[in-house]
């Protein structure tokens, strides 16, 4: 009895990429909630068939060569009715009306979007949305700062000076390493 094949593992560019064809090829969503739920669910399933590393049912930050949907600790309903959540390369916002955008971190531009079939509404990106989560707030005003030309692409405009950062002094032992004598 011959084995059934199993497909080779896909890079990570063909399989997001596959993510976003698979997606396109499903009825526009409704809801922000559908659009989140099946962006999730997708990508579990092409994982699933072609990353080669078996899912982790509790994955931490740290890429083990499979994608994930976002945290539920980096994904904030706000209360206009979006979603939006954090990735560690993109943000997604899911509209009341099953409207997808990811975007990237580093550019600020969207890599793919797509229109929902639900009712439109009318929402105003800046004023009236409240995200309540610090992460996620910075996340999405860095990408709204690059969208905008406010921030170079590439940089992420988290706050922080553009002055380097001090130099330490190599003969001050590092706090890691200087965990006092070994017993």
């Amino acid at each position: 009895m011959p084995e059934q094949d199993t497909p080779s593992p896909l890079s990570l560019k063909e399989r997001l990429a596959l993510v976003y064809q698979r997606l396109d090829q499903m009825p526009p969503p409704t809801t922000a909630q559908e659009a989140f739920d099946r962006l999730n669910t997708v990508l579990e399933e092409v994982e699933d068939e072609y990353s080669g590393v078996p899912k982790n049912p509790n994955p931490g930050l740290k890429f083990d060569g499979r994608m994930y949907p976002p945290r539920e600790d980096f994904t904030e309903y706000t209360a206009d009715g979006r979603i939006l959540a954090v990735t560690k390369g993109n943000t997604i916002e899911a509209l009341p009306d099953g409207t997808l955008t990811i975007s990237s971190r580093k550019t600020g531009q969207p890599v793919y979007q797509r229109k929902g079939a639900g009712q439109s509404l009318t929402l105003d990106n800046e004023a009236g949305l409240e995200i309540q989560n610090p992460t996620i707030a910075k996340a999405f005003e860095a990408v709204r700062q690059a969208q905008q030309g406010m921030v170079p692409p590439g940089t992420r405009a988290h706050g922080r000076s553009q002055a380097p950062a001090p130099r330490r002094n190599l003969d001050t032992p590092h706090r890691s390493k200087d965990r006092g004598p070994e017993l």
